[in-house]
């Protein structure tokens, strides 16, 4: 038990490292020598916890679906209403993207770096997470209070913009994770929500 558990320590060790790693040098970029080094560990003890390098990237990628999904699931259920729900994921999704930035950062850029095997497995998973959000959209849509020609396309529109946010936020930037999430939220609610007859809104 304790071998286990001392185990899935040093596997989190080595996924937290190479997310750095990747980060800062890309996957092509960087080598299991590398990673060694920054570890401090010979290069034949990652080979115990991980088989190659792709699997360390898949690792990475895989924990990041896990986590959104994980994520957005508790944020929907915990509200009610189609306003309150969208506001709740798209509010977990900002601040999941400035908050879990290098991973979620890698989650994008990275993708080409997979086996096709392996971004198969990806895609089905972030398109599992994207379904969340057309669901949610058309549950408004049904409920008349969300007023969206394409489903598909404004899900998509909502995700890739919230999404960029691990590429250009910063720690000492002007606003904070919470005030980005806050304004983004406003931007989409806005952008869906339908409005009376006659409303200049």
């Amino acid at each position: 038990m304790v071998a286990t558990h001392e185990r899935a320590d040093a596997a989190e060790r080595i996924r937290k490292a190479a997310i750095a790693l990747f980060r800062e040098r890309g996957y092509h970029g960087s080598s299991m020598r590398t990673l060694a080094r920054a570890l401090r560990m010979e290069a034949a003890s990652l080979y115990y916890h991980f088989a190659s390098k792709q699997d360390i990237l898949f690792a990475i990628l895989d924990r990041t679906l896990d986590d959104l999904l994980d994520g957005v699931g508790r944020a929907v259920a915990a509200v009610d209403g189609p306003q309150a729900r969208l506001r709740a994921a798209v509010r977990f999704h900002v601040l999941f993207h400035a908050h879990r930035q290098p991973e979620a950062f890698l989650s994008g850029s990275e993708l080409r770096s997979l086996t096709q095997a392996n971004l198969r497995l990806v895609l089905t998973r972030r398109d599992e997470y994207e379904r969340v959000f057309r669901g949610l959209l058309s549950v408004g849509v049904r409920a008349g209070v969300f007023q969206v020609a394409d489903v598909r396309l404004t899900a998509m529109a909502i995700l890739t913009m919230c999404t960029g946010v691990a590429t250009w936020f910063q720690d000492r930037g002007r606003l904070a994770p919470e005030a980005i999430a806050d304004r983004y939220v406003e931007m989409i609610l806005r952008s869906v929500t339908r409005h009376p007859k006659g409303s200049s809104s």
